[in-house]
């Protein structure tokens, strides 16, 4: 997750990221505003999240500042973050600026999944109590997305995942 330039997104992102990591510092981070923090993720509707750039810099932000923490708040945000990575196949990608998608180098479905398994792994490094539940997530969601891959025409029908979801992660 990258912020090239000044801009909206550039602006924005520094200012998560510096939230979670000035809330990292505390020995003992107040959960009001962990969960302020929360907030600015997306939240499960009906199944699905919308994820735009505010909300994929504010997950992304709420992962370090948990890494960084020490796995503070760990109850609280590690199942919204496990939630989050197995709906990942029924993501509604929302790409509000074409210029920044030219700038990218991976597609921003690609960029996001990469950043959130990178994350919770290294969650699973300090934790072993959540190792197991941590790599059992991963390996269904690459299940789901590897069937999705194999037999998109099915998938498409079910609703379980979109042609441009599948496309950013089958080659």
């Amino acid at each position: 997750m990258s912020h090239h330039g000044g801009g909206t997104r550039g602006f924005y992102f520094s200012t998560v990221l510096s939230l979670a990591r000035s809330l990292a510092a505390h020995r003992q981070a107040p959960l009001e505003k962990v969960q302020k923090l929360q907030c600015m993720c997306p939240a499960d509707f009906r199944g699905v999240f919308q994820l735009d750039e505010r909300r994929r810099g504010a997950v992304i932000a709420l992962g370090i500042f948990l890494v960084e923490s020490n796995l503070q708040h760990r109850d609280a945000i590690v199942p919204y973050l496990l939630g989050l990575l197995k709906g990942l196949p029924k993501v509604q990608w929302i790409e509000e600026n074409s210029e920044h998608k030219a700038r990218e180098t991976l597609p921003v479905a690609e960029n996001f999944s990469f950043c959130l398994v990178t994350l919770l792994s290294d969650v699973a490094q300090r934790d072993e109590t959540l190792q197991g539940q941590i790599l059992e997530a991963v390996m269904d969601v690459m299940q789901v997305l590897q069937d999705s891959c194999k037999n998109p025409e099915a998938h498409d029908k079910g609703g379980n995942i979109t042609n441009s979801n599948a496309s950013s992660v089958c080659y």
